[in-house]
């Protein structure tokens, strides 16, 4: 488990994102799950990786509409480090009363698009539905001061 301090959150993001792009391209969309209770990071962290990304608008969690989904261009000069996707999918499935609802945001859409990277948000609310994530990543605040997170990355 690694503590981070939400200062080091775009640190820690960047070498997230680097992983991920040094992963073997595949036939699908990368995924990574982010997994925790109420309060514990994941949207703050979704925010930090999307600029990292580029995004220039606000990234509000998508719990009310389940899924938002941020254009990228790929970019690799400055602090832009994007080399692999076109494409932001945030999903957060923690309103979902059955995996089956799932279905209604046409996740063959973005799923097969190898060029997308979606994260998601409540994994366990949807399993069956979502192929293995490429990363895990298990947030905590218990027992931490404020402004301190442990993320354990699987």
């Amino acid at each position: 488990m690694t503590r981070v301090a939400l200062w080091e959150l775009p640190y820690f993001a960047r070498n997230m994102l680097a992983v991920l792009m040094l992963a073997e391209r595949k036939e699908a969309a990368t995924i990574l799950a982010l997994e925790g209770n109420l309060g514990a990071g994941k949207t703050t962290f979704v925010q930090t990786l999307a600029r990292e990304l580029g995004v220039r608008e606000v990234v509000q969690s998508p719990t009310y509409v389940l899924m938002k989904s941020y254009p990228l261009e790929l970019s690799n000069h400055g602090s832009e480090i994007n080399k692999k996707f076109t494409r932001l999918v945030h999903i957060d499935a923690y309103r979902l009363e059955s995996p089956e609802e799932f279905d209604a945001l046409r996740p063959e859409e973005f799923l097969n698009d190898l060029e997308t990277l979606v994260v998601v948000e409540w994994p366990e609310k949807i399993e069956g539905r979502l192929p293995k994530p490429d990363m895990t990543l298990k947030f905590s605040a218990d027992n931490l001061t404020d402004g301190e997170r442990d993320i354990d990355a699987l």
